[in-house]
């Protein structure tokens, strides 16, 4: 069962209560049945949420399309973590977003050397453990250091003659991030996103639509991958 197809297979009640009790059973859960039934709605509904947030990205002005995408990641991670998290959510401090922004941009904004803070709490250090084992080393990371080792990236960052960094973030949590802070560009720096589409004269604009173009198929290979993954470790 590959690509697309595990996510039309686990859109069915009948296959997605079986495959969260496999889950939860190889867990050692005690009521790996109970919780089976009670997350099986909640699964299928983030998985088709994230398919309709990215299905209508598609056909999205630039100008709020990095909104969709992040939302349809959002509730598709989601969905993930119910796998490996019976009980998620457990408290509301794992519902935040988990990353902040500076509330005010420099002058001289440059979205490449933009760094997003790590939060104690909430989905991104929530779930880059609970599903990657990833603990992040440190509090804030740029946009740059997250785009890098991205494989879709790596032609534009040759093209323009920089070097790749070794250190490497789990990809769909790197796209996470990126995502997040682009939709708070979108949300909340308006007249630097419209000048930024309007003028193209801005290495940003060149990494911001290339990243866009990946995410568009690379991100439902990613959760694609990882329930694939999770499939085949109950067979």
């Amino acid at each position: 069962m590959k690509g697309s197809t595990i996510l039309r297979y686990l859109q069915v009640t009948s296959h997605t209560r079986p495959f969260l009790q496999k889950c939860y059973e190889k867990m050692n859960h005690p009521k790996a049945d109970h919780h089976a039934y009670q997350n099986a709605e909640r699964f299928i509904h983030g998985l088709m949420l994230g398919e309709d947030f990215w299905h209508s990205a598609h056909a999205t002005p630039l100008s709020v399309k990095p909104l969709l995408y992040y939302y349809g990641l959002n509730h598709m991670i989601k969905s993930c973590l119910l796998t490996v998290d019976p009980g998620y959510p457990a408290t509301s401090k794992v519902l935040a977003h988990g990353l902040s922004t500076r509330k005010r941009k420099k002058q001289h904004y440059r979205f490449l050397e933009d760094d997003i803070r790590i939060q104690p709490h909430g989905l991104f250090p929530y779930a880059s453990y609970h599903l990657f084992q990833f603990e992040t080393p440190r509090e804030k990371v740029s946009m740059d250091e997250l785009l890098r080792p991205l494989p879709h990236m790596e032609s534009l960052y040759q093209m323009k003659g920089f070097e790749k960094k070794e250190e490497e973030w789990p990809a769909m949590m790197a796209y996470f991030a990126v995502l997040y802070n682009l939709s708070m560009l979108v949300r909340y720096e308006g007249e630097w996103w419209g000048e930024m589409q309007q003028m193209r004269d801005r290495d940003d604009y060149v990494f911001i639509i290339q990243f866009l173009d990946s995410a568009t198929g690379e991100i439902p290979n990613l959760i694609s991958s990882w329930l694939e993954s999770q499939f085949s470790s109950l067979s």
